[in-house]
């Protein structure tokens, strides 16, 4: 897990983004501040093995350009989130193919990077080379 955790830093710098990695309560989320360039990661705020997907996904807010989540309608913030979330499978399935591990099923490759559930679809989608 830490390879993978070690592979989203490093993703994130390569991108020219800046990460801060901050020990805050439980209710502190990780988050994008796209207007500095940065990424904040409160690990605390989730378990070890959704890290990769949380920081991947708040690289891709900022990397899509996205606006403060506030200043958006509602529409337009699910959108916005779930388009972070393709970004971060995305990348963790292309890091998961170097590593050259097969996964028999979603739900094995998911868990092993702590992909949410709701991303069901769009692994399957991947994993058939749809995406």
């Amino acid at each position: 897990m830490n390879d993978a955790i070690d592979y989203a830093i490093n993703t994130v710098l390569d991108h020219g983004v800046g990460i801060e990695i901050t020990h805050q309560r439980p209710s502190f989320q990780s988050c994008a501040v796209v207007q500095h360039n940065l990424v904040i990661i409160n690990p605390n705020a989730n378990d070890k093995a959704n890290l990769p997907f949380v920081i991947l996904h708040e690289l891709g807010h900022i990397v899509l350009a996205h606006q403060d989540l506030g200043c958006v309608s509602p529409a337009a913030r699910i959108k916005q989130e779930h388009e972070a979330d393709r970004f971060a499978a995305e990348l963790i399935w292309d890091y998961s193919q170097r590593l050259g591990v097969d996964y028999d099923n979603a739900y094995n490759f998911m868990q092993a990077f702590g992909i949410p559930s709701k991303m069901f679809g769009v692994v399957i989608n991947l994993m058939k080379g749809i995406a």
